[in-house]
């Protein structure tokens, strides 16, 4: 009867340990997934008919090269362009934008060859209106893991 009291207490004691490690786990995962989602979340928008990287975009840029430094993936950065202009002319606008900030984040340590660029010019437009408000989300930089 003592040991199975004995066994039965050094039970209550281990198994909220071994939960505990598991938790932690599993707080790792959605740090990792939150990460992530941020990582492909987070886009990067340009002025009007500019393709440098904007001041208040630095953050997201340095959160990116971080991200893909830290976990060694590669990535397709896609530009985009709003509605404004020739077709011909917003694939060239969004092929510059995926491009700079490409360098961008080589200048921030990512290898080069694990980058791709890409562009969608005026199509995929994230707001379809036809305001300011519209073609400044639609001046972006998206970015996809592969």
């Amino acid at each position: 009867m003592k040991k199975l009291l004995l066994i039965i207490a050094m039970m209550a004691l281990i198994l909220p340990l071994a939960a505990c490690s598991k938790k932690v786990t599993d707080l790792g995962d959605v740090v990792d997934d939150a990460a992530r989602r941020a990582f492909l979340n987070d886009f990067v928008y340009f002025d009007f008919d500019r393709y440098n990287i904007r001041g208040d975009q630095v953050p997201t840029m340095d959160a990116k090269a971080a991200y893909l430094k830290a976990t060694g993936s590669s990535s397709q950065l896609t530009g985009y362009a709003d509605e404004r202009g020739t077709e011909a002319y917003n694939l060239a606008l969004g092929d510059r934008r995926s491009k700079s900030a490409a360098n961008y984040l080589v200048s921030q340590g990512v290898s080069s060859s694990r980058l791709s660029t890409d562009t969608g010019g005026e199509s995929n437009p994230r707001d379809p209106g036809h305001n300011e408000a519209a073609w400044a989300l639609n001046r972006r930089v998206e970015f996809t893991l592969y």
